[in-house]
């Protein structure tokens, strides 16, 4: 069973194209880690019409829930090197704010540092290739 179900903030503004939109969800832990962390940023896609339907409805701040499954991906970049990926692709998304879209609901996500963002965006850069590559099942890494 590959299910997953979660309750954030969409964390980042969604990159979309060619009927594919990613964004990260930031989901709030429970407890605050050792390392000061206190959300989990969770890559997420979604096609088609239920693509537009997010971009048009949702914007960084937002509260969502959604439901979906787990997707992998391998390719490889410009350079020949292999990278692997991971997003979870949405099923159904649930719209969760109650506020008005406002600057001050805008800025209620998480604030990530210069370098997370950076690693963020490399993983989203990942995820949104998942749609033009075909993963068997023999080639995943595990």
């Amino acid at each position: 069973m590959n299910s997953v179900n979660l309750i954030g903030r969409v964390a980042m503004d969604a990159k979309v194209g060619n009927g594919v939109l990613t964004s990260l969800l930031a989901v709030k832990r429970i407890y605050k880690s050792s390392d000061g962390v206190e959300a989990d940023f969770i890559p997420i896609t979604l096609f088609g019409k239920q693509a537009d339907n997010f971009n048009r409805l949702t914007n960084k701040g937002d509260k969502v829930g959604i439901d979906g499954s787990i997707r992998t991906n391998k390719y490889a970049d410009e350079n020949g090197e292999i990278h692997y990926g991971w997003s979870v692709v949405v099923n159904h998304f649930y719209l969760l704010s109650t506020k008005p879209h406002n600057d001050a609901s805008r800025d209620s996500s998480p604030q990530l540092s210069d370098s997370t963002v950076n690693v963020l965006n490399s993983q989203l850069m990942s995820a949104s290739k998942q749609a033009k590559v075909t993963v068997s099942d023999n080639e995943l890494p595990f």
